[in-house]
């Protein structure tokens, strides 16, 4: 079967997906995401008046000052931010830049996930693999900005969100080419053992908090998707962007130690997470040098 071009449909199709108009789609379904990060970010944490959090669904998206409902087209991923100047069309109270920039950066995440899907590193498999690979990268970048940002504001890396997160993505991964069934499970077991074997052990010798177990449960996330060589990446990287992070706070403020500096570790995390996902191959080169299979 051919199309009007000449071309049969599955070459019609590869040609599309190489495009910009398909870049372009996944950047925009990344500003749509965003937009919904935003709305979890705000509502699924416990709060005073709501305990066990909000509805993700109802009631509408409405101005925290005055309590006005948004319009559909004041709820525009970036374009009403910008239109808007960042205030409210009612009572003209300011939204946080935040807001913005969690779109900007979820489709910005979107786009470079179809990049290394679709046009980049995959190329070789099939159109249907790489697709399927780039909305499991996509959702794993959206579940990790939700993440990182709940835990910037309340400390908190919630249940809820990992105890969901850690099944999903072990099915996801079975549906990918290179996984095997064990690599999931040796990696949530991983992520979450080793934080808590550090938690426990630095609460044994200090009778201080250091790592919560929250921290372990997003690592069980990372390992159930990409397995036990993420879960090592994740914790390295994230420590030492942590460190460096914590450095400059101590010049900063100048102070001398860290011992009352408190930072959300999920973050940091998250980062080293990302950065996993955009370097596996490489990163899995690194690591079968160190450990050659017989």
């Amino acid at each position: 079967m051919l199309t009007c071009t000449g071309m049969p449909p599955v070459e019609v199709l590869e040609v599309w997906a190489q495009g910009p108009a398909a870049l372009g789609f996944a950047a925009v379904l990344g500003l749509i995401f965003g937009s919904f990060a935003n709305v979890c970010i705000y509502r699924l944490p416990p709060s005073e008046a709501h305990p066990n959090g909000q509805s993700i669904a109802t009631p509408a998206s409405r101005c925290g000052a005055c309590g006005t409902p948004i319009r559909w087209f004041d709820n525009l991923p970036v374009v009403s931010y910008l239109l808007l100047r960042g205030k409210c069309r009612a009572c003209g109270a300011a939204y946080a830049p935040r807001y913005l920039f969690v779109e900007v950066a979820t489709g910005m995440l979107f786009a470079g996930a179809y990049v290394l899907c679709v046009t980049s590193m995959y190329f070789e498999e099939p159109l249907p693999v790489r697709l399927g690979r780039f909305a499991i990268y996509s959702m794993f970048s959206f579940t990790l900005v939700v993440i990182a940002f709940i835990d910037l504001d309340h400390k908190l890396i919630l249940n809820k969100v990992t105890y969901v997160a850690i099944p999903l993505f072990y099915g996801a991964g079975l549906a990918l080419p290179e996984r095997h069934w064990s690599d999931g499970l040796i990696g949530a077991a991983v992520g979450y053992g080793v934080v808590r074997a550090i938690s426990d052990g630095y609460y044994f010798l200090t009778k201080r908090e250091g790592l919560g177990y929250g921290d372990g449960k997003l690592l069980a996330v990372v390992g159930a998707l990409f397995g036990w060589q993420a879960v090592v990446f994740t914790l390295f990287a994230g420590s030492l962007f942590g460190s460096v992070i914590m450095v400059t706070v101590l010049v900063v403020q100048r102070r001398k130690n860290i011992r009352h500096v408190e930072l959300p570790f999920g973050p940091f995390l998250v980062t080293g997470a990302i950065g996993y996902m955009f370097a596996e191959t490489w990163v899995k080169v690194g690591f079968s040098l160190l450990y050659p299979l017989p």
